[in-house]
């Protein structure tokens, strides 16, 4: 797992936080990355447009705005209790969205499913917090990819044999459970620290940040309405979700090979913003086999995104843990509250080709300079 062993000579180990850390995400990666799947799913069960129930798809965000929010206080108690939590929560919610009649019950399921995840990102980082954390987390956040490429699929084999896609989700309530009774609790995270106002600390807590919600807000406009995307191309919505894991593919792959990358000092962010230009213009363009390329180059530039920025803000000096991961999670939680909704309203006015081009193209070249006018963005355990 490219986890390095804590004595030279010995053999690799994988700690025991990261064990837990990756059964919950590969339980996050296959309910999060079905989300856009669903929707497809939901949106012809109920005889309405996917654009109009984006906000079901905004609901991971809020729910990440709410428990970041309140991080400090969670973490507390220790992110063991905080992921124990947010396991029973994330399978009660992935339950109600896969079975749900209505919009309404199933927008229930997804808060549920939206604030549970969240709890499970929140304890993440602070789990594997250290001088390795952007190459253990480019890992768990591997694991999460691979489990999320047979979300969509599981969605759409299931979808096109019963007609019934959704139900698909009820796969991730076993392993949530699992995670829940394993879970012990994780020491109490530090005390947060005082950033100083108006000083460079100052600045460079807000451009971690920055970069975290502009990184994540790329993830998800792909990872949301990759599938409807494809559906514009003539595909059936079963057969769309499907092929949707395209973008999938291209970030599992690349964050097992990341760690690998940042160990080399390689400037993996700036490099992943090209890639995701050259990603979206594909996805733009018309044809099902030009999206598909598209989906996967986006996929492998867009992989690096998150845990590396995130590794970047945890890391900060003078920020505690505690603090750092609740300011994450806030980030990504404004990210992925906005940015798929705002794709959708752009979908819904001109098109959703011309939407990625809007949207997309100018995220990308923010998160570019950000990442370069970083000071420390040449140190090789955070990327």
């Amino acid at each position: 797992m490219l986890i390095r062993p804590a004595v030279p000579g010995a053999a690799p180990t994988v700690p025991d936080p990261v064990r837990r850390v990756a059964i919950g995400q590969a339980a996050i990666g296959f309910v999060i990355n079905s989300i856009g799947a669903a929707l497809v799913m939901l949106a012809r069960d109920l005889g309405r447009e996917p654009e109009a129930l984006a906000g079901l798809a905004a609901s991971f965000g809020a729910g990440l705005l709410l428990v970041g929010a309140a991080g400090p206080v969670l973490l507390r108690r220790g992110a063991g209790s905080v992921i124990r939590l947010a396991a029973l929560v994330t399978a009660a919610g992935a339950a109600v969205l896969a079975t749900g009649p209505t919009a309404a019950v199933a927008a229930t399921g997804a808060v549920l499913l939206g604030t549970g995840s969240a709890g499970v990102v929140l304890a993440t980082p602070a789990l594997l917090a250290g001088p390795t954390a952007a190459a253990q987390l480019c890992v768990v956040n591997a694991i999460a990819s691979v489990c999320g490429m047979l979300g969509p699929l599981a969605i759409g084999v299931l979808d096109l044999g019963f007609g019934h896609g959704r139900l698909a989700l009820l796969l991730a309530v076993p392993p949530l459970l699992v995670l829940a009774v394993l879970a012990t609790a994780a020491p109490p995270a530090p005390a947060a620290e005082r950033v100083a106002s108006g000083g460079p600390r100052l600045r460079r807590v807000a451009l971690a940040w920055g970069a975290v919600v502009l990184g994540v807000s790329i993830e998800f406009c792909f990872a949301i309405w990759a599938a409807a995307r494809l559906q514009q191309t003539g595909l059936g919505a079963g057969t769309a979700a499907s092929v949707a894991v395209a973008f999938l593919v291209g970030m599992a792959a690349t964050r097992f090979a990341a760690p690998a990358l940042i160990g080399r000092g390689v400037p993996v962010v700036p490099l992943g913003c090209v890639l995701v230009v050259a990603g979206t213009v594909g996805v733009a363009l018309p044809g099902t086999a030009a999206v598909v390329a598209g989906l996967v180059v986006a996929g492998i530039g867009t992989a690096v995104f998150y845990p590396v920025t995130v590794a970047r803000l945890v890391g900060l000096p003078g920020l505690s843990v505690a603090h750092g991961t609740s300011l994450g999670a806030v980030a990504s939680g404004t990210a992925i509250t906005v940015a798929p909704v705002a794709l959708a309203a752009l979908g819904a006015a001109v098109d959703l080709r011309a939407a990625y081009l809007i949207a997309v193209l100018p995220l990308a070249v923010a998160l570019m300079v950000a990442t370069r006018t970083r000071r420390d963005r040449r140190t090789p355990s955070r990327g």
